[in-house]
């Protein structure tokens, strides 16, 4: 009896078979951690500021700002936080030791020429379009300030950047 060389076409087709579903999977997986790779440090970028902003304020009063006007070194507007996909970031008060950021993404092109020439813009991917990112700020007696996602975001879940706790 001869000894078989090469495979069989059977044990071809079952290897071809388990790379096409292993591919199945694999695709959009990348796909996802392609877009969020992208889009992730423009989210969290845009936010930084108005968090370090408020964290100076909390360390120095023992308290969070009443309203945006009192964070004298952050400004709000399209033409102040126009970075990449996000077209303004805002900040609202709940109560002194509370508060919301929140981070919205373009639907259209700028209207402000300063971030059109900046390269501002929405999202290539149609989710991540006037959508919005809501962080959650509370500090504490000692002027700590912790950071977190809201659930209420509507920004796809598969995208939301990790902030804080």
């Amino acid at each position: 009896m001869q000894a078989q060389k090469g495979f069989s076409l059977i044990e071809l087709m079952i290897v071809i078979a388990i790379i096409g579903i292993l591919a199945s999977v694999a695709v959009p997986q990348y796909q996802t951690y392609t877009i969020r790779a992208a889009t992730g440090p423009e989210l969290v970028g845009a936010v930084r500021p108005v968090q370090l902003a408020l964290s100076e304020y909390a360390a120095i009063k023992l308290k969070l700002p009443a309203t945006a006007a009192d964070l004298v070194q952050w400004s709000t507007g399209e033409a102040a936080n126009c970075l990449g996909l996000v077209q303004n970031v805002a900040y609202t008060a709940t109560d002194a030791t509370a508060g919301v950021i929140t981070a919205t993404t373009y639907s259209a092109a700028p209207t402000v020429t300063s971030c059109t020439d900046a390269g501002a813009g929405p999202s290539d991917e149609p989710t991540l379009q006037g959508k919005t990112l809501i962080i959650n700020a509370a500090s504490n007696a000692n002027g700590a300030v912790k950071y977190t996602v809201d659930t209420a975001s509507t920004i796809p879940a598969k995208f939301l950047p990790t902030i804080g706790g």
